[in-house]
């Protein structure tokens, strides 16, 4: 079945109503909280006590220093996992508090 050039995907139509609505991070941030013990594991998910996202920027707050220093080093690697999991580009820096 071919698709009209008037129509979208719902995945689409779903991320175009949440730019258009400001809910964009909102929604992200959700998910990324719901993603981050699958992604980040056990350990690293019992050591963090909040994850927002504001303008494309994830913030972290971990309450060990130990672990915080050892994850600055896959800022990277988070951010890359993260963004490929949610399938939009929508962090583009890591902080950790």
């Amino acid at each position: 079945m071919s698709r009209n050039e008037n129509e979208e995907t719902l995945g689409d139509a779903i991320n175009r109503l949440l730019k258009a609505y400001g809910l964009e991070e909102g929604y992200y941030a959700a998910a990324v909280v719901t993603h981050w013990e699958k992604l980040m594991g056990p350990a690293v998910s019992r050591r963090t006590q909040s994850i927002k996202i504001q303008k494309g920027v994830l913030i972290v707050k971990i309450e060990s220093a130990a672990l915080r220093q050892e994850l600055s080093y896959s800022k990277d690697k988070i951010m890359t996992q993260i963004n490929r999991e949610l399938g939009v580009r929508i962090i583009k820096s890591v902080e950790l508090r």
